[in-house]
């Protein structure tokens, strides 16, 4: 089976899920006209290794499923990986990824672009109130200087931009942080 096609026409989750359920081996080559370039492999339908970026396993499936550009070639096939903690079953897998893009729809009208610059909001020195923060929110709110945009601070951060941008928008909800 040889499949190929654009992504701004075809959604990858249903052309992973047709080669899925035809327990094909093999691996999907995506590429966007940024250059950006990613892999997810097969083995008898099942995912079991994914790499876009500095992202591997389910971070680079997720990276990838919401993409609305580029290209994409199924190239059947065995394939050396290195394989990753790609664990889940292929259809909770995809599940979780449309559950992030209809997430993601809402955050990219909030924050805007991924290009926007967090910064720091002026906070009354009056006002005592208890912030609690994850570790994955320290860790981004630590790159934070009011020059990175969100998509620098994410891969900086080696947190993927779904992520990042959602502990963002929590952040500026909270009137931690503003965007420029």
């Amino acid at each position: 089976m040889s499949l190929k096609g654009s992504l701004s026409s075809i959604n990858l989750a249903d052309i992973i899920q047709l080669v899925s359920n035809s327990k094909q081996t093999g691996r999907f080559v995506l590429s966007r006209s940024s250059g950006q370039k990613g892999a997810i492999y097969l083995k008898n339908g099942e995912i079991v290794h994914a790499e876009v970026d500095e992202y591997k396993g389910e971070d680079a499936i997720f990276t990838v499923i919401s993409w609305d550009d580029g290209e994409f070639v199924f190239e059947e096939g065995a394939f050396d990986t290195a394989g990753t903690s790609v664990i889940r079953p292929i259809t909770s897998l995809l599940m979780e990824a449309a559950r992030r893009i209809d997430e993601w729809k809402l955050l990219r009208k909030k924050i805007g672009s991924i290009n926007a610059i967090p910064e720091f909001s002026d906070i009354d020195r009056q006002e005592r109130r208890k912030i609690s923060l994850s570790t994955m929110e320290w860790v981004i709110i630590a790159k934070i200087d009011g020059k990175k945009s969100i998509d620098q601070i994410s891969r900086e951060c080696g947190v993927n931009i779904y992520d990042t941008s959602r502990i963002i928008y929590g952040m500026v909800t909270s009137d931690l942080i503003k965007l420029k």
